[in-house]
């Protein structure tokens, strides 16, 4: 599945969740979701949901370490 990512970028500091940058994640069948990056954290909000999921930078960090490096 290729999916395309758009982001629209400003040119400011991140100091609060409403500045941050979002992208927006397309499959072939449009719209997959969107992230936010923000100062406190990342979050997804999937295709057709209201509500977001989020995770701050230091769970994002823990998450990685463990996932096997490619």
């Amino acid at each position: 599945m290729a999916h395309s990512v758009c982001v629209n970028i400003t040119s400011h500091p991140l100091r609060r969740e409403e500045s941050g940058v979002d992208f927006v994640v397309e499959d072939g069948g449009g719209k997959f979701g969107e992230l936010r990056v923000s100062k406190g954290g990342v979050r997804w909000k999937p295709k057709g949901k209201q509500d977001h999921h989020f995770m701050s930078w230091e769970t994002l960090d823990q998450l990685m370490r463990e996932q096997p490096r490619r």
